[in-house]
């Protein structure tokens, strides 16, 4: 047991921090409440999902750092490998892939969900495995890994959901796409220099600083264009919802598209233009050496992962108390409970700056 959860917790928890269903969870809430299904069904097809995101998750790394063991150890990456032969690093993978089957397959009839599966697993196991190895193809791989880290496993739960054909999901698809765009073109920003040492092609690699800054900074901009768009979905297709036998008499999910009205002034073209300067901007660096928590890290972070998801987990406890789960999960999750962790975010800082000048 303490070597399998090696294998899950490597990477500081990247299980959680880096599961694009986790990040995104979101969407599953916005299928709920726009199908209006409180019931112990829905719970029940959540909380497998989320087992099945996690096991893919997993899956998806576990491959990932068995084909580059050898590569990792010359650019002196983490590897959860390194002490073991190749024989055993396989079989951990081929276990892992088996606990990914039987969480899956409870959803394989739903329409869609088959073939979603299939292009994700082909993707996420060439990506690094020869004779493919998509991560050293330039664009090809740059492709890869995003459609396999981000809009799949979201069109997969839309489908398990059966909510996979409207227009609210391709919504949602959309901006998880421009997302995942976001967070794997910062992620080879950040590791151009130590990929160009050990000798892989990334994208970063072949093109250059300029020109992935450049791309970058078209994502950011789109995605905060496209998170619009998803808030404009939560107004229109979210029916309302009776509150002591009255209906709400505003639409349900206009504050949080009000909050980001109110941010927008303050963000919008912002990434661009200091990028386009040769500035390091990095609003998906989670690192505590990073950048610090703006208004950039909020629209891109805090907003989407934190403050959407509990809005809409709200909503559907008050419909439907057993949904208390997911508010229970994400405050655990995110240690909302934890001062420390209020301490970290935007205000938190701004109210220990304004305590410590006035103690002088």
């Amino acid at each position: 047991m303490r070597r399998m959860w090696h294998f899950l917790a490597w990477r500081s928890g990247g299980l959680i921090r880096y599961n694009s269903i986790w990040q995104n969870v979101a969407a599953l809430f916005y299928v709920g409440l726009a199908r209006q299904q409180f019931d112990l069904a829905y719970v029940r097809d959540v909380l497998l999902f989320l087992l099945f995101s996690l096991a893919g998750t997993a899956y998806g790394y576990l491959v990932n750092d068995l084909g580059d063991i050898e590569l990792d150890r010359r650019a002196g990456k983490a590897n959860v490998f390194h002490r073991m032969n190749r024989l055993g690093a396989a079989a951990v993978v081929v276990v892992v892939g088996g606990g990914m089957l039987l969480c899956g397959w409870p959803f394989v009839r739903r329409p869609g969900f088959w073939p979603l599966w299939m292009a994700w697993w082909t993707l996420t196991t060439g990506y690094s495995l020869p004779p493919i190895r998509w991560k050293e193809r330039g664009a090809w791989g740059l492709a890869a890994t995003i459609l396999a880290q981000q809009p799949l496993p979201t069109a997969m739960a839309f489908a398990a959901l059966g909510h996979l054909n409207t227009w609210g999901a391709w919504a949602f698809i959309g901006y998880i796409t421009l997302r995942g765009i976001s967070s794997d073109v910062g992620h080879q920003m950040r590791d151009r220099e130590r990929d160009e040492m050990a000798g892989a092609t990334t994208f970063a690699v072949r093109h250059g600083h300029a020109a992935i800054a450049r791309l970058y900074g078209l994502s950011l901009e789109l995605e905060v264009l496209l998170l619009g768009i998803v808030l404009v979905v939560l107004v229109v297709d979210v029916p309302p919802i009776h509150l002591w036998n009255r209906v709400v008499p505003i639409p349900l999910n206009s504050p949080l598209l009000v909050a980001y009205l109110a941010l927008l002034p303050f963000t919008a073209g912002r990434a661009w233009v200091r990028l386009a300067r040769g500035e390091w901007v990095d609003p998906y660096d989670e690192s505590p050496a990073g950048p610090p928590r703006d208004r950039l890290h909020l629209i891109h972070q805090s907003f989407p992962n934190v403050l959407l998801p509990f809005y809409l987990a709200f909503w559907l406890t008050v419909a439907y108390w057993p949904n208390v789960i997911f508010l229970i999960g994400l405050l655990l999750l995110y240690r909302m409970y934890d001062p420390r962790r209020w301490l970290q975010t935007g205000p938190g800082q701004r109210l220990q700056a304004w305590m410590k000048e006035h103690r002088r």
